[in-house]
């Protein structure tokens, strides 16, 4: 068996694998063999199919599955031997690549493309973005507090601002008056504001790197290798359409975030991370060191059921991702901190909508998207 690689330019290799039948023979007549004494015919007792027979019936599948299993051993040793960092896996070169006659050739060839990840360095220095220091108004405190009323009324009469109300809204907290209850209220507002101005950061410094960050990437193979990953659920048409816009976006992020990572290997997500990242989801609200020892091994076994779900494993993965890589953002790009209420944010952030001939915000649709971005963010 031999490898082969050549360039097909910057981005792409062609890898040649060349066996012969030397390579593979030996291995097929075994698993034939192994029909054969597990095999059972009528008119033969368990074993003694004559060998003729079953290579009539299973040797052309046999031989199939063990070429196909040498090529992609030996193309998965090859990429991990000579260091390849491709993107996605490498696929048939359709126009190198000629049928092979098995039963006749003694060398059969089998060629493949491969993308290669492109160098990117980055410099983060060198972006400058916007960060959003949100306050709450006295007009958005006061709408704040008019909706707490209406969503505690008594008897059908909005509540009123006293130490019944306080008391509900912020138990133990001895708010004994107006004033000290329109801070508390303006805290846990701005609290959902940083939570709503760093998913804000965080997507738009995405796009903008994704948009500064000049590389290039073998386009016309991944067209081709999204069509052939989807499955048959994506279409070369639906590629075409969507390519710019989605697909490469995407590839473009995750490269850029591949590469921070390995420049930065204190964004690795670690294991223990993933493990407080749960304890303080789940358990957060609990003093976890008053505990007795068999309690704390119950909520260790409970964290160890999440994280070997994969699905959830996944999520914890990206939340941490999201958020290590938000902060290291933060400390890396140049930044403008703007000072601003949630009104100036909305109309900051999002896109401007013509009206009457001239762009201006729309500011109905503006509060009712912040609105729903930020019942998101608390459902999350």
């Amino acid at each position: 068996m031999k490898t082969t690689q050549t360039s097909k330019g910057e981005l792409l290799a062609g890898i040649q694998i060349s066996l012969l039948k030397e390579d593979y023979e030996a291995e097929v007549t075994k698993a034939l063999k192994d029909y054969q004494h597990k095999a059972t015919m009528p008119g033969f007792r368990q074993g003694k199919v004559p060998f003729g027979m079953i290579k009539k019936m299973y040797g052309q599948a046999v031989l199939l599955e063990k070429i196909n299993q040498k090529v992609s051993e030996a193309l998965n040793n090859h990429i991990v031997e000579n260091k390849l960092d491709v993107i996605g896996y490498p696929l048939p070169d359709m126009e190198q690549s000629q049928p092979n006659d098995l039963d006749n050739q003694e060398e059969l060839n089998f060629y493949f493309e491969a993308a290669l990840k492109p160098a990117i360095t980055v410099a983060l220095k060198d972006h400058k973005i916007n960060d959003f220091n949100i306050k709450a108004s006295a007009e958005e405190i006061d709408r704040t507090i008019k909706s707490i009323q209406e969503n505690n009324k008594v008897e059908d009469k909005e509540a009123e601002l006293n130490e019944e109300l306080f008391d509900k809204i912020f138990p133990g907290q001895e708010v004994k008056d107006i004033e000290t209850f329109r801070s508390k209220v303006a805290v846990e507002m701005e609290k959902q504001y940083v939570l709503e101005a760093e998913r804000m950061f965080y997507n738009k410094a995405v796009d903008q790197l994704v948009e500064e960050i000049k590389f290039d990437l073998p386009d016309t193979f991944l067209k081709r290798w999204i069509v052939e990953n989807s499955e048959g659920k994506i279409t070369a048409e639906d590629v075409e359409k969507n390519y710019d816009n989605s697909y490469v976006k995407s590839l473009r992020w995750q490269l850029i975030e591949e590469a921070l990572v390995k420049q930065n290997p204190e964004l690795v997500i670690k294991e223990q991370e993933v493990r407080d990242f749960v304890r303080s989801m789940y358990f957060g609200h609990m003093d976890i060191e008053t505990l007795d020892e068999e309690t704390k091994k119950r909520l260790e076994d409970i964290i160890d059921a999440i994280i070997k779900d994969e699905n959830q494993r996944q999520n914890i993965n990206n939340q941490l991702a999201d958020k290590k890589l938000t902060a290291y953002l933060k400390e890396n790009m140049t930044i403008t901190v703007v000072d601003t209420d949630y009104e100036g944010f909305v109309q900051a952030v999002l896109p401007q909508v013509e009206l009457a001939g001239e762009a201006k915000p729309k500011k109905s649709r503006a509060k009712k998207a912040a609105k729903e971005e930020s019942t998101e963010e608390t459902a999350e």
